[in-house]
């Protein structure tokens, strides 16, 4: 992984600037990906897609704002954590956003929860409060409903947000034409069945699926 100079961002909101991370060359060695679709590529660091801005605390996604090229390096992703994201949403609440964008920070936020609280490979912050609970429940239901994920993403959501009935049905329309896939969509049944909600690890440093 090669450093460029860094990107700065600018925020839309009061102007000030960010500086994040900008690679001139990388590679996928090492990659970890989960369930949830998380993917982890320890030689291909890449800024946060929702920043929060230094100065005035607002979030803007980083592929909507204005950029200029640094002079200096950077390591700043601007990942956010837990509360972070929590704000993000409340921010966005009665924003209409374009679908791309919902659908960002949706999957963002059900990353950094199963982050926070049910990931494979993680030590999880404590147990969520129901609040947090309902919270994530609400914003995954919302994502099934804008997001034309296919059958399998599908029932790995219904899953991790406890509906087990309609994430075994969806297992049983599937057509899982790929060997790689059929595994996967056995690993979801079987967790389904135990009553496990937790994101687990496809393939990477904790062994390949």
């Amino acid at each position: 992984m090669n450093i460029a100079n860094a990107n700065i961002l600018i925020c839309p909101f009061c102007g000030a600037e960010k500086l994040v991370i900008q690679l001139l060359s990388g590679n996928t060695f090492g990659a970890t990906q989960w369930s949830d679709l998380k993917t982890n590529y320890p030689m291909l660091q890449q800024p946060s897609p929702v920043q929060q801005c230094p100065q005035c605390g607002k979030f803007y996604f980083t592929g909507a704002v204005k950029k200029q090229r640094g002079t200096d390096y950077s390591f700043e992703k601007g990942d956010l954590n837990y509360e972070q994201i929590k704000q993000a949403l409340s921010q966005y609440e009665h924003t209409s956003l374009p679908p791309e964008e919902e659908v960002l920070l949706r999957l963002l936020f059900l990353h950094i929860y199963n982050d926070t609280f049910q990931r494979e490979g993680v030590t999880p912050a404590g147990q969520p409060a129901e609040q947090d609970v309902s919270l994530f429940r609400k914003q995954v239901l919302r994502l099934l409903q804008i997001w034309k994920a296919e059958t399998l993403v599908k029932a790995e959501l219904y899953r991790e947000i406890g509906e087990m009935n309609e994430c075994i049905r969806l297992l049983d329309s599937l057509q899982a034409d790929e060997p790689f896939k059929y595994k996967i969509a056995e690993q979801i049944r079987r967790l389904a069945l135990q009553g496990v909600t937790s994101a687990f690890v496809i393939y990477g440093n904790r062994g390949d699926f």
